[in-house]
């Protein structure tokens, strides 16, 4: 046990000593992409940092966990017992009109994923649910309503399981989550693993205390009138070993090729064939690269730089070594939109 404490310590120390690197040389997506044909025949999707995204089509639109307070400690990673909470008058400020958001996607409950989702849906999101792990729920209990949170444990795709399709009220959007994994953060250790049991009465008030949970991976249909399919997105907030993550073979009504594609850029090399595995799977015709910026206290509508520990370069170079010769690759910056054409 002091081994393993130890050890864990040595990787603190190294992820806190480790420098951001420059992203110059990279073809950061900025501003607002050209328009690809009529609103009501494109899915544009805005990117807020981490692994938020705001992605809409026609009156409906799906919100995953965006992250804007970036607590830090002088720059560098929060430490285990550092006092954080959600910055509200920066969520305010820099959360985009999210009036029309029905579905609020959870990957896992680290803080950098789930903190600032209470806020979120109390001040701006009024109308949608969230959905991730039963630790999830636990986590924000004291925060959120719990006719306002669905936890998807049991509901899930597993392996060749096919996993249940969860609909939003407006029966133009429906999602399923697939098991999944979070990779280790460095030299194969993973940090805030656990879960919760119970119900917490407050938010969790260090890093720490936003236990992993299980974590997920969600394909996302949005409908059209008659319920079918019209644009397939594959959202993953942590990289993962093959297959876990991948969708299951499903019935011959509800296959599609994925459109785009949300790949996490942080720590994949910590796991084996990531993104290979992934892409080659379900060769999406678009890959967002996403979680790639560092955001240990630094503002999003600053000058970003790439993630610690990682090198952006080399997760480029395995995507195009395996996407499909039609499909394209984007590195937004915070709140970059992009327009994608629908192809029913």
């Amino acid at each position: 046990m002091r081994v393993r404490h130890s050890l864990s310590l040595i990787v603190l120390v190294s992820m806190l000593v480790a420098c951001a690197t420059s992203v110059d040389h990279l073809p950061v997506t900025t501003g607002t992409t050209e328009q690809t044909g009529s609103q009501s025949n494109q899915v544009t999707v805005q990117y807020l940092g981490v692994g938020g995204l705001l992605i809409r089509y026609g009156d409906t639109a799906l919100l995953t966990a965006p992250s804007f307070s970036n607590p830090a400690l002088l720059g560098l990673p929060p430490g285990p017992f550092q006092p954080i909470a959600p910055d509200n008058e920066r969520i305010d400020a820099l959360m985009p009109q999210v009036d029309d958001v029905e579905m609020i996607l959870v990957g896992h409950a680290h803080y950098d994923h789930l903190m600032d989702v209470p806020r979120v849906m109390e001040k701006h999101a009024l109308k949608a649910n969230v959905y991730g792990s039963q630790t999830m729920k636990h986590s924000i209990a004291g925060s959120v309503s719990e006719d306002r949170i669905v936890v998807v444990n049991g509901k899930a795709a597993k392996g060749d399981d096919v996993g249940e399709w969860l609909y939003a009220p407006s029966g133009k959007l429906r999602i399923m989550a697939i098991e999944s994994e979070h990779a280790p953060h460095v030299m194969g250790i993973t940090f805030m693993q656990g879960r919760y049991e119970e119900d917490l009465p407050a938010l969790p008030w260090h890093s720490f205390g936003w236990k992993e949970g299980k974590t997920f991976a969600y394909l996302i249909d949005f409908l059209d009138d008659k319920g079918k399919s019209v644009y397939r997105v594959h959202y993953q907030d942590a990289a993962s070993t093959p297959p876990l993550g991948f969708v299951p073979e499903l019935a011959a009504a509800d296959e599609r090729r994925v459109d785009l594609a949300f790949h996490c850029v942080g720590a994949f090399e910590q796991v084996d064939n990531y993104p290979e595995g992934l892409v080659t799977d379900i060769q999406p015709r678009n890959s967002i690269l996403g979680h790639w910026e560092d955001f240990f206290g630094n503002d999003p509508t600053g000058d970003q730089q790439g993630i610690r520990l990682t090198s952006i370069d080399d997760f480029i170079q395995r995507l195009e070594t395996v996407q499909a010769d039609d499909a394209k690759w984007y590195l937004p910056d915070t709140f970059a939109v992009m327009h994608f054409p629908v192809s029913q």
